[in-house]
C-alpha cells in the first residue's frame, strides 16, 4: 500500500474499530430502562399462554402500548381525584412502590393504568414504582419462566402478595401499607391515606 493510500484509509479505519467498539461496550440497561428495541429486556419474558399473550417479570409502562396496547384505554380514560393529587404531590420523603401484577388479570388491567395515570397527575419524583408480572399461581410454564429469567424465588413469596394487582408501599424497609386487588376508596384515596404523615408503617413483609 502507497503511503498516499495509507494516510487517507487510516482515519476511516480507526474510525469504524470505535464504532464497533462502542456498540459492543454499550451496556444493555442503558436502553429504555434496559428494555432492548425488541422487547426483550433480561428478566422480562413475552408468554403466549391458553389466556393470551401475557407478560412476565420486570415490567415497565413503555411495554404496554407495544405489547398490550389495550391497556392505554383505562390510562387515557381515567380522572383522579383532584385533592388527593394534591396530597401526593406533596410527598416529601422517597417512596418505593412495587406492584406485582397480572397482565392476565382483570383487575390488574383496571387498576395498574389508573395508578399510572396518578403518578402522572402528581408528577412527584418521590415516588417511584417498579412493577412485576406474574402468571396465574397455578401456571407452572410462567413459574418456569420467570424461574430461567432469573427470579427463583416465586414472585408472589418475595412481596407475600396473593392477590393482583397489590400496590407496596415501602419508606426504605418499612412497608407503610398495600392496595390488594381493588381499592377500598379509590386508588388514589387509598394511597394518600397509606402516604399520610401520621402513618408510620411497619417492617415489611415480616
Amino acid at each position: 500500500m502507497s503511503k498516499f493510500l495509507f494516510h487517507i484509509l487510516l482515519p476511516a479505519m480507526v474510525l469504524v474499530g470505535l464504532a464497533g467498539t462502542v456498540g459492543a461496550e454499550m451496556p444493555i440497561n442503558t436502553l429504555f430502562n434496559g428494555q432492548t428495541p425488541s422487547a426483550c429486556r433480561a428478566g422480562m419474558r413475552v408468554y403466549e399462554s391458553d389466556r393470551g399473550k401475557q407478560l412476565l417479570g420486570e415490567v415497565i409502562q413503555a411495554d404496554f402500548p407495544r405489547l398490550l396496547p389495550g391497556w392505554d384505554k383505562e390510562f387515557e380514560a381515567y380522572e383522579p381525584g383532584a385533592e388527593d393529587i394534591v396530597t401526593l404531590a406533596q410527598v416529601q420523603e422517597d417512596i418505593s412502590i412495587i406492584c406485582v401484577l397480572g397482565t392476565w388479570c382483570g383487575d390488574s388491567e383496571r387498576e395498574v393504568p389508573r395508578f399510572w395515570k396518578i403518578l402522572e397527575d402528581a408528577d412527584n419524583p418521590h415516588l417511584e414504582l417498579t412493577m412485576f408480572a406474574v402468571g396465574r399461581s397455578s401456571d407452572a410454564q410462567a413459574l418456569a419462566i420467570l424461574d430461567n429469567i432469573g427470579f427463583d424465588e416465586p414472585l408472589r413469596e418475595i412481596y407475600g402478595v396473593q392477590l393482583v394487582p397489590t400496590f407496596i408501599f415501602m419508606r426504605g424497609e418499612t412497608e407503610l401499607g398495600r392496595i390488594i386487588e381493588t381499592p377500598e376508596g379509590t386508588l388514589e384515596q387509598d394511597a394518600a391515606q397509606i402516604l399520610s404523615p401520621k402513618n408510620a408503617g411497619e417492617p415489611a413483609w415480616h
